[in-house]
């Protein structure tokens, strides 16, 4: 009977993990876990805790010591944990090409040489790949100015995906007026920038925004807009709800009066 109690606390009696990101559940071996939407060339990452307070020898628990990636789809990468990090965190990337659909890879936790008797936990990580995880927003689409007044465009890039990324925003066109800009932007969240234009000379000038994925550039989106650099006195009071960067500071309160009554005609 001692013997076979001795036994029974040798078995692993664990085979279960702990994930803290991006969710915060207990995973058994063979669980499925769904991480919702990214982008292709996309990267989620996975961090497990590695300390278990049951099972292994003893039944007192133990550490597992790395994670690792085992299958995956064909031309998918990863980057498995470090020895003995805590937390582990094993990222993973989908193919830069990769085309829509529901894809699974499976992620395993390793007890070196089941050296504290814990057992290797092995689960399915699956993600739905979209081409349609970026929204961008210009605003206005189009500004009247006077010559010298600054014209101010907002940028607003909307991430719909479940992992965050990193934009590249660029506007082309004239080239004295060329901008490009990189934007960390979190899962499922949005970021506004602003990007000025000053003109002295009467023109109309159109211009591309531009925000494409770091991760690929299949994930890209762009807008237009357009510049409308006037001389007239109608014009260079509208110009004054954009800013005042030529006028002095003593004139400053009377061209904002001037911009809130142009405002009351169009």
């Amino acid at each position: 009977m001692k013997r076979f109690i001795i036994a029974l606390l040798l078995l692993p009696l664990a085979f279960s993990i702990n994930l803290v990101s991006p969710q915060v559940k207990n995973v058994e071996n063979g669980d499925i876990i769904d991480l919702g939407v990214i982008g292709p060339g996309q990267t989620v990452s996975l961090q497990i805790d590695p300390l278990m307070k049951k099972g292994g020898l003893y039944g007192i628990g133990g550490q597992y010591d790395q994670a690792i990636v085992t299958d995956m789809p064909r031309g998918w990468s990863f980057t498995p944990s470090k020895l003995y990090q805590n937390p582990l965190q094993v990222t993973l990337s989908s193919a830069s090409d990769a085309a829509e659909g529901d894809y699974s890879t499976r992620v395993t936790v390793i007890d070196e040489g089941n050296g504290e008797n814990l057992g290797n936990v092995s689960f399915t990580v699956r993600v739905n790949v979209v081409h349609d995880v970026l929204d961008i927003d210009v605003s206005p689409s189009h500004i009247n100015v006077g010559p010298g007044q600054p014209a101010r465009f907002a940028i607003t890039i909307t991430n719909k995906g479940s992992t965050s990324d990193v934009f590249d925003v660029s506007a082309t066109g004239s080239k004295r007026w060329e901008f490009k800009k990189q934007v960390y932007v979190p899962e499922q969240s949005t970021k506004t920038i602003y990007y000025e234009i000053v003109g002295n000379e009467e023109e109309t000038y159109t211009t591309t925004i531009k925000v494409v994925s770091l991760s690929s550039s299949i994930i890209s989106e762009e807008k237009n807009v357009t510049l409308f650099i006037q001389s007239d006195v109608f014009g260079d009071y509208k110009a004054t709800n954009n800013g005042v960067l030529v006028f002095p500071i003593f004139e400053s309160m009377a061209y904002s009066l001037a911009g809130l009554i142009s405002n009351l005609f169009g």
